[in-house]
């Protein structure tokens, strides 16, 4: 969406409530100045909530551990993004050790793209973090995420393009409803068509409740800043 205003308004098109919402200058341009520019254009938009990009603490770009995390808190950021693609880093422990150790206690969610292979090798390191994989294919990618949501209580997955035919239903028939969120892969893909995914499920109306915004509300009020 161009401007904060319009995102606002398809929100309450679509019967959306609020979002958690990030900058294209996040990854197109550089965190510092997407994060910057987040915040400043979502003010006066009380359904919008920014996420920060983050990037290696060793190069300083961000500040110390410590400062980061009391500007989030003023900021009023409570989920965080990693685009190693984009940023020219590897997402692992021994570039982001000294953030996640913080992060991890404070149940603040990264939400990356799916690279599995990564997060296999992440998770293995900080079993306790709080991910969630915002992107994966439409034809579904369960042979890599299931085993992953079987060892790791703390990752998440969105339903943007989860289109496998009978494939949330059957995900939440084994597992339950909690470990999928709503998201609707906004502005590649229509807002919408991720809800009508959702309505139509063969699952119970409180999983769909959760899917559809309980579970990410829950993580967010776990967040301790």
């Amino acid at each position: 969406m161009p401007t904060a205003g319009e995102l606002a308004e398809e929100l309450e098109f679509c019967g959306v409530g609020e979002a958690l919402v990030y900058h294209v200058g996040m990854y197109g341009d550089s965190a510092q100045v997407g994060n910057r520019l987040v915040v400043e254009e979502t003010k006066g938009y009380p359904a919008l909530h920014p996420t920060w990009a983050v990037l290696p603490p060793q190069t300083g770009e961000q500040g110390a551990v410590d400062g980061f995390l009391d500007s989030m808190r003023e900021n009023g950021v409570k989920a965080l993004r990693a685009y190693p693609e984009e940023h020219r880093f590897l997402l692992n422990g021994l570039t982001f050790g000294s953030l996640f150790e913080e992060i991890i206690p404070r149940r603040i969610p990264l939400f990356v793209r799916p690279d599995w292979r990564g997060i296999t090798e992440l998770l293995a390191d900080f079993p306790e973090l709080t991910l969630v994989i915002v992107g994966h294919g439409s034809w579904g990618e369960d042979r890599f995420f299931r085993p992953l949501i079987e060892r790791y209580e703390r990752l998440y997955l969105d339903t943007a393009d989860h289109q496998l035919a009978e494939g949330l239903a059957d995900f939440v028939g084994k597992y339950g409803p909690d470990r999928f969120l709503y998201s609707s892969g906004t502005p590649d893909l229509q807002m919408g068509a991720a809800l009508v995914t959702l309505a139509g499920a063969d699952m119970p109306q409180e999983a769909k409740e959760a899917i559809a915004g309980g579970n990410l509300r829950r993580l967010l009020s776990e967040v301790k800043l």
